[in-house]
């Protein structure tokens, strides 16, 4: 079975110099195709390696959980690591709680409790982050939101990375911390092949 990336982007439309919106707004939809990821199947087994990002997230509540097409602040991040062991990147807001990476959204667990940053003032909310939150209560895993700082993060049991290509991802470094896959990690991902059986885990 073959399968491909499809993006999807809608804007309001064309229009000419300055930031008003045109009169009348006529919608475009591009639609984009890519060959799909072909990650190594460590990073399910054995987890990733994350790098602690120096750029910062706005808060703008305004746009936090809108996935726009400003990805200013995750391409400048991304440049502060070029190949070698990281395959992500977790970013701070100005406050210096952990809100997400720079193409994912981050689960931590503590004392069996699965938490995600509460995206109140920045960040993404993730297609997979809903999935995974929602097969958690099914199956009967506690969820809670709140602000994470980095000592919350290397104070967890687990750290976890999800979108909607890699489905869910163990953290197995960060910030020189060893975690590995644990119990509620891969709880959750069999729960996710089971459900969505397209990610190559």
């Amino acid at each position: 079975q073959r399968r491909a990336v499809i993006k999807i982007i809608l804007t309001s439309g064309s229009g000419g110099r300055g930031y008003a919106r045109p009169d009348p707004v006529r919608p475009s939809r591009i639609v984009m195709r890519y060959p799909w990821p072909d990650y190594p199947a460590d990073h399910w087994r054995r987890g990733v390696r994350v790098h602690h990002c120096r750029t910062t997230l706005a808060c703008h509540p305004d746009l936090a959980a809108v996935k726009h097409l400003n990805r200013l602040e995750q391409v400048l991040a991304r440049q502060e690591w070029q190949g070698g062991d990281s395959a992500e990147g977790l970013m701070r807001e100005r406050a210096g709680n952990v809100i997400e990476g720079t193409m994912s959204n981050l689960f931590l667990v503590q004392n069996g409790v699965l938490h995600t940053p509460d995206l109140k003032d920045c960040g993404v909310h993730g297609i997979a982050r809903r999935r995974i939150l929602a097969l958690a209560t099914e199956a009967g895993i506690e969820t809670a939101m709140g602000d994470y700082t980095p000592a919350d993060l290397l104070a967890a049991d687990e750290l976890m990375l999800s979108n909607s290509l890699i489905g869910l991802w163990p953290v197995r470094e960060y910030l020189n911390q060893p975690f590995g896959p644990g119990p509620v990690y891969r709880r959750l991902l069999a729960e996710l092949l089971r459900n969505y059986p397209v990610i190559n885990a």
